[in-house]
């Protein structure tokens, strides 16, 4: 049965600033711990943090293009619908957060025990220093049987390796 590789791109560490510059501020608004909405709350946020900043400028936008309610306040859910799309495109630039997940959904079928429901490095990976160690013992123990030279031992360790490589290819 023939094996293939599979080669993805690597998410940067600017995409997952992106990313997480989307999910932070989402759970701020709707992570629903609260008994109440927490959708108004972005009122109360820091006057310097971004986010508050953005979402005021999007209001009076939104008052400059005639979208009030009453009393000169625009519904919140818009501006906010305004906000998730702007904070949404900038996490997903280029593909970002699904090359994020791919990312991690990659490395997870690959490198994760499938037994547990945490990560955990699969046994393969975890203790593969002592599988390689006991492998090379049984090398020497088997050369040394066959009373072969250091540089013998070594180039049947070698080859060893590069036959290991070809099986995984």
């Amino acid at each position: 049965m023939a094996k293939h590789k599979c080669t993805v791109a690597k998410a940067t560490q600017e995409e997952f600033d992106r990313v997480w510059g989307f999910v932070h501020p989402m759970e701020a608004l709707f992570d629903g711990r609260g008994f109440f909405s927490n959708e108004e709350d972005w009122r109360d946020w820091d006057d310097d943090d971004e986010d508050k900043k953005r979402l005021l400028k999007i209001e009076k936008e939104l008052l400059a293009a005639g979208e009030d309610e009453y009393d000169g306040q625009v519904d919140n859910r818009l501006i906010l619908y305004e906000f998730m799309k702007v904070k949404f495109l900038e996490a997903n630039y280029s593909g970002s957060i699904g090359r994020i997940l791919f990312n991690c959904s990659t490395l997870i079928d690959n490198c994760c025990d499938p037994d547990l429901d945490y990560l955990e490095f699969k046994p393969s990976i975890m203790h593969a220093e002592r599988i390689a160690l006991e492998k090379v013992e049984k090398l020497i123990a088997d050369s040394e049987a066959q009373s072969q030279s250091p540089k013998q031992i070594l180039a049947a360790i070698k080859q060893h390796i590069e036959e290991t490589k070809k099986d995984k290819e």
